[in-house]
C-alpha cells in the first residue's frame, strides 16, 4: 500500500516558491514510479518543507548508503578549503599538496581535472579502487590513461585522490573535514563515511547516511551555501560547482547537470539509484534511496531519464 504525507501551505519567502503548490495528483504519480522501481524511500522538499515522504512498507531498512553520491560531497568539502585559503584555486597543480602522487606531478594534474573528471584516468569499475583492500595507496600510484584535459571519463579514483588531498591539506581526517565543515552545521547527526580494509576513509562512495540527512546537502545547494543562516559554503563555489565543464556539459565540480530539460536541475546520483536532484527554479528538491532490491534490473536503472525528470518537476503547480 502506499503511504503519502502532504503538507501544503510551504515555507520560506522566495517569490517563485510562493507562486507555486504541490500538484497531488502529480504526486501520486511520482509515488507510484518510485515503488515501481523498487525504490525503498523518497522525500520531496519544495521551499525547504516537505511536500512528499513515502516509505515502501515491505523494506525495513533506514540508513542508505549514498554509493556515488558522496563524490558531489566531496566536491563540496575542496570547495571548503578554498574557503578557508587553504589551497588557493581549481588550477594549483596536484603535486603541490600531493607530491606522493608522482604520476600526477610528471603530468601536471590540476585540481580541477579531477573535479571534472578529466585527470586522464580511465574509469575501471570492479578492477579498479572497489577491489583494494588499500585504496589509497593504489590511487596514489596510478599512472594516467591519457593526458589530462583530453576528454571526461568517470573515475572512482579520482574523488579518492581528492579524498586525500583534503586530508592532507587540512592535516586531519577527512571525516572530520566533513563533520566540521558540512555535517555539523547541516545537522547531518546520522552521516558517517565508510572505510576499507585497510582503515582509509572513503570519499568516492560508500557512505552510510539517511534520506533526511541527504536532503540538507540539497538545500544546502539550493540555498546557494547557505544553510539556516550560515553560509555554509560560499556561493561563487556552489555556482562553479553546477557550471558545465570544458569536455562534459553535463557535468560540474563532481555534480552532474541537466541543462536540457524544461526545468534544469543538477544531482548527485549513486549506483542503485540513490540520489538527490535539485530543481534551482522550482525551489525543489528530491531524494530517492533503495538498499532492498538488488535485482539485475535495479542495478540497471533503465527508469532514469527525461520522463523521470519530468514527472519530478511536475509535483508542483503554478498556483490557481
Amino acid at each position: 500500500m502506499l503511504l503519502l504525507a502532504l503538507a501544503i501551505g510551504l515555507g520560506p519567502a522566495i517569490s517563485f516558491a510562493q507562486k507555486r503548490v504541490a500538484d497531488a495528483t502529480q504526486v501520486q504519480k511520482l509515488i507510484a514510479f518510485c515503488d515501481s522501481t523498487k525504490a525503498d524511500e523518497i522525500l520531496v522538499l519544495h521551499a525547504g518543507k516537505p511536500i512528499c515522504h513515502w516509505k515502501n512498507p515491505h523494506c525495513d531498512s533506514v540508513y542508505m548508503g549514498t554509493a556515488s553520491m558522496v563524490k558531489s560531497w566531496t566536491g563540496l568539502a575542496v570547495g571548503c578549503l578554498i574557503d578557508r585559503g587553504l589551497i588557493k584555486s581549481v588550477d594549483d597543480r596536484v603535486c603541490q599538496y600531493l607530491p606522493e602522487w608522482g604520476p600526477g606531478c610528471e603530468q601536471d594534474v590540476r585540481i580541477r581535472h579531477l573535479l571534472t573528471m578529466s585527470a586522464g584516468l580511465n574509469r575501471r569499475g570492479p578492477r579498479g579502487i572497489l577491489s583494494k583492500s588499500d585504496m589509497n595507496a593504489y590511487a596514489l600510484q596510478l599512472k594516467l590513461d591519457t593526458f589530462p584535459d583530453v576528454r571526461f571519463s568517470y573515475s572512482n579514483e579520482s574523488a579518492q585522490l581528492l579524498g586525500i588531498l583534503i586530508e592532507k591539506v587540512a592535516k586531519k581526517p577527512v571525516d572530520k573535514c566533513f563533520r566540521e565543515w558540512l555535517f555539523d552545521p547541516l545537522g547531518m547527526d546520522s552521516t558517517t563515511l565508510s572505510r576499507d580494509s585497510a582503515g582509509n576513509l572513503l570519499t568516492y562512495g560508500g557512505c552510510i547516511t539517511t534520506l533526511q540527512d541527504a536532503a540538507q546537502i540539497g538545500l544546502l545547494m539550493l540555498q546557494k551555501g547557505q544553510y539556516k543562516g550560515r553560509q555554509v559554503v560560499s556561493e561563487q563555489w556552489i555556482d562553479a560547482s553546477v557550471t558545465p565543464s570544458k569536455l562534459a556539459p553535463y557535468y560540474g565540480y563532481l555534480w552532474w547537470l541537466d541543462n536540457q530539460s524544461e526545468h534544469k536541475n543538477y544531482a548527485a546520483t549513486g549506483d542503485l539509484g540513490q540520489m538527490t536532484i535539485v530543481f534551482p527554479g522550482l525551489d525543489l528538491v528530491f531524494v530517492r534511496r533503495q538498499n532492498c532490491d538488488l535485482s539485475p534490473n535495479s542495478i540497471a536503472m533503465r527508469w532514469m531519464g527525461p520522463n523521470f525528470l519530468k514527472l519530478l518537476a511536475s509535483v508542483v503547480k503554478e498556483k490557481p
